[in-house]
This record gives C-alpha cells, sequence and structure tokens, in this order.
C-alpha cells in the first residue's frame, strides 16, 4: 500500500536531491521482515548493462538476436521472440546473455522483468535498457524473480522514478527497493517457487513453438503466393463495396487466390458446421449482483476478455467473476475470437473444466452437434494463421484497431481441409496430458498441447501469486499446502 509520511528530513531532501512529493511516498507490507535487493545480487557484480549496437548494425536476418526493452513487458514471464531485431554479425558482437538469465527494465517500461529462454544456436545482445541481474545463489533467483514481477516492488519502483520525462529512466534505484527477507517457513517454499516459475516460462515458449509449427503445416497446405496482385477494376470494387486500400493488399489478394485454388475446396462458416454469435453480457441486470477477482477462488468462472489472448496461445491476465444468476460460460468445442481492437486472437476450448466466460466484444463460434473438437481446433488454427499473417489487420474496418463483426463472416470462406492436417494440428493444440505444479520436466511440456499448456500455465501462476500474497502477509505455510491449494 501506498503510505504518505507526516513529515520529511531534511537529510532526506539532501540525499536525494528532490523536492518532488512523488520520491516521498513509501510503500509497505504487512512482513516486517525486509531486505533492498542489492543484498540479495553478487556483491562483486550486482548487474551487467546493456549496450545500444545503433540501428546501423540493424539487418532483416542473422544468427545475432537484440534483445529490447520491448521483448519484455509485464504480461509474459519469458522473453518474447517475435520481438526480437537482428544485428549483423559482421560488427563481432559477444553473446551477452544464457539460458535462464534475469533480466529487467530500467528504462521506458521500468520494472518489467523476463526469465530469459535462449533457442538454437543464436548469440544475443542485451538494449542498454535492460539490465542482466545477477543473484549470490540460483536457489534466490525465482524467490526474487517472483517478488520483481509484484506489485510491492513496481510500485516502489514506480515512487522512486522521476516522472515528467518522454521516456522514464529508472538508474539503479531498482536496487533500493525491498523485497520480504529469506526466512526459514520461506526456504522450504524455494524449490517450489523455481519449478512455478519455471513452468509458467517455458509453458509460454513451448505453446509459442507449437503454434509455430501449427502456421508451418496450414502454409505448407493451404497458402499459395506466386502471382502479383492485380488493380482491382470498376466493377470489383462496386462488388466488394471496399475503398480502403488494405482490402486490395499483397496479403489479402494471396489469401483469396489460395482459397480459390484450395485443391480440396471451400464452403462457409455456416456450411462448415458453424453458428456464431456475441460474448455474454456482464452487465448487473443480466447477472445480478457479481464479483470480480484477481485471485483464483473455487467455483468461480475465468474471465477471458479477447485482449488478453496472447498470439502465442495462452491467457494473458486471469479474472474470476462469481455471480448470483447463473453464468453461461463456453462449451467444448467454442472457439472465442476477438472481434474488436486486436482482431483475430483465437482460443479454442477444449474442454469445460475452468468453465471460459468472455464479454460482449468477443465473438463466440460454435460448433453443430455433430462436429469433432478437431474440426474446431483447425478452424481456430486457420484464424490464428490469418491473424499471423496480418489478414484481419486489412480486412477489418473502423479505427482503434479495427472490427470484424457477424455482418463481415458472410462472405467468409473456410477450406475445407483433409483429415490428415486436422489430425496434425489438433495433437498440436490439444493432448491431454497431465503436469504437476511441483515438478518442473521440458519432456512433460513439449507432450502437452496449446490448451493444456494454457490451463497449466494459470495453475501455476495462481499457486505463485498465492505464496507471494501470503508472505507479504507474514502468513507463509507449507510447500504440500500450496500445492492442492489451486484447483
Amino acid at each position: 500500500m501506498l503510505i504518505c509520511p507526516s513529515e520529511i528530513k531534511f537529510t532526506d531532501i539532501l540525499e536525494r536531491k528532490s523536492l518532488s512529493p512523488n520520491n516521498y511516498s513509501e510503500i509497505n507490507i504487512i512482513n516486517p521482515n525486509k531486505d533492498v535487493l542489492l543484498n540479495f545480487l553478487d556483491s562483486k557484480k550486482p548487474f551487467d548493462n546493456g549496450e545500444e549496437p545503433g540501428s546501423f548494425t540493424y539487418v532483416p536476418n542473422s544468427n545475432v538476436s537484440f534483445v529490447r526493452n520491448s521483448c519484455i513487458d509485464s504480461s509474459n514471464f519469458s522473453n518474447q521472440v517475435n520481438k526480437e531485431i537482428f544485428l549483423n554479425p559482421k560488427y563481432d558482437f559477444s553473446n551477452q546473455l544464457v539460458n535462464e538469465d534475469v533480466l529487467l527494465c530500467k528504462d521506458a517500461n521500468i520494472g518489467d522483468t523476463c526469465l530469459f529462454i535462449h533457442e538454437g544456436e543464436k548469440e544475443y545482445v542485451l538494449s542498454s535498457g535492460v539490465v542482466k541481474l545477477n543473484f549470490k545463489t540460483d536457489s534466490i533467483k525465482y524467490y526474487c524473480l517472483a517478488f520483481l514481477r509484484d506489485e510491492y516492488f513496481l510500485k516502489q519502483l514506480e515512487a522512486k522514478t522521476p516522472i515528467g520525462s518522454t521516456i522514464r529512466h529508472a538508474g539503479t534505484k531498482f536496487l533500493e527497493c525491498l523485497l520480504p527477507k529469506l526466512g526459514a517457513q520461506e526456504e522450504k517454499l524455494l524449490p517450489l517457487i523455481e519449478a512455478l516459475f519455471k513452468n509458467i516460462t517455458y509453458s509460454e515458449r513451448v505453446s509459442y513453438q507449437k503454434l509455430c509449427s501449427a502456421n508451418k503445416a496450414i502454409e505448407n497446405d493451404f497458402f499459395l503466393s506466386e502471382n502479383e496482385p492485380k488493380s482491382p477494376n470498376i466493377t470489383y470494387l462496386m462488388e466488394s463495396t471496399r475503398l480502403d486500400a488494405g482490402f486490395y493488399s499483397q496479403i489479402v489478394y494471396d489469401i483469396n487466390y489460395s482459397i480459390n485454388n484450395y485443391k480440396n475446396g471451400t464452403w462457409s462458416l455456416q456450411d462448415a458446421g458453424f453458428s456464431m454469435k456475441r460474448g455474454t453480457n456482464l452487465q448487473k441486470r443480466d447477472l445480478g449482483r457479481s464479483i470480480k477477482s484477481e485471485f483464483y477462488k473455487k467455483n468461480y468462472h475465468l474471465l477471458v476478455y479477447p485482449s488478453d489472448i496472447s498470439d502465442n496461445g495462452y491467457i494473458l491476465k486471469e479474472v474470476y467473476i462469481g455471480a448470483r444468476n447463473p453464468v453461461w460460460y463456453m462449451k467444448e468445442g467454442d472457439i472465442l475470437f476477438s472481434a474488436e481492437g486486436t482482431v483475430g486472437k483465437v482460443f479454442v476450448i477444449c474442454d469445460e473444466t475452468m468453465k471460459f466466460v468472455t464479454n460482449i466484444h468477443g465473438l463466440i463460434i460454435s460448433p453443430n452437434p455433430d462436429k469433432e473438437l478437431k474440426d474446431s481446433i483447425i478452424l481456430g488454427q486457420y484464424l490464428h494463421f490469418l491473424r499471423s499473417k496480418g489478414y484481419f489487420d486489412k480486412v477489418s474496418v473502423g479505427g482503434q484497431g479495427g472490427s470484424y463483426a457477424v455482418n463481415y463472416w458472410e462472405d467468409f470462406k473456410i477450406p475445407k481441409f483433409g483429415e490428415k492436417i486436422k489430425t496434425e494440428i489438433s495433437k498440436l493444440y490439444h493432448s491431454g496430458a497431465e503436469m504437476k505444479v511441483e515438478s518442473f520436466s521440458i519432456n512433460n511440456l513439449e507432450k502437452a498441447g496449446v490448451f493444456e499448456l494454457n490451463k497449466f500455465r494459470i495453475k501455476c501462476n495462481e499457486t505463485l501469486k498465492l505464496i507471494v500474497q501470503d508472505i507479504k502477509n507474514n502468513k507463509t505455510k507449507t510447500p504440500e499446502f500450496y500445492i492442492d491449494a489451486v484447483g
């Protein structure tokens, strides 16, 4: 919580060299045992700075990746591969990162952290706006990471960082922020915290890799790009009733060309055996009195806002809702499609255990009773493929990210995918694999589908949030309690 001090010592003003009230606010927790982040880090070299190679070193592709602030955000535990840019290797950059380094942003999006995952044979250069933290021991690294992502740390850093500049710079203020000390009870939780954090982080990366594999399979089976787009004639303009340039772009032309020449033919959404409707109206007149919570609550529904669906296949933010009246939730085989703002984000419901609910800004594509789950999965992944190609950016209409509402689906065509590719994509998305929060195994994660990885990530994240909350409130419990706490 934020505390306004009743008085400020003159010595504090001299030390901080600032008269800004923001620099004298205090954030506190119930747990009285705290220590600054600096004392958790290597005393000889607490952190490593990145560098700024300059835009003249940027190239379209190479084996040297530049990890910038945009690769790290508050929603993801891992670094975002699709945000990396490439550097020219002829400048002899030396590799600055190894697997499972802890990165923290000190400029711009200050306080955002991630557990870095190394990919393949690439070399990595770290931005000057990011630091690599060096901990005293690996055993406390994940404990600190859990609190670096918590609002207690973030609000402290926010209060210590001057406001007003275009890009905010935290300098080394992050070293002064407090974290709960490690006591005997917390020591017992270290193996569980490590397993939870690694499970979340690697679930994100494996989910991303599986969606990339699904996109590649669909591209090989469906996509054709051999012809230059032709300028539309007046007849086509009259038929389409579209004057926006994006509708006549290369990618839209390629998708339409691929559909018209697909080997198995195409059909409409209705002919394919699907119907469409808006998400739930969450107003009081429909739900009665309702309660939302950012923490897991038994028998509550998981509320998924379409904007919170990651491009990597998982839900970025958990919000739980309980209501007096019965709440309609999505059924097995339903496809959640983001129709406004971030158009084209997709999530396929493969079981009903978490009772997923969405709001009215989401479209629900529901299968007819005779359809198999793999029919929903292949349709969902086809929509994800179109988004990854930038198709929905071109065909959506309106401002603020655009819209692709119900009436725009009348002319939407779906390829009649064969059984072989439907089975291949289905296994990537849904395998039925089960995993345990208390143990980390990359092999087990790779056996899971995207849907299972999402459920597992949510369960691990909720367990980790509960541990952090209890430590802050000085109510730490046994590892066995937390293992079974989230259903």
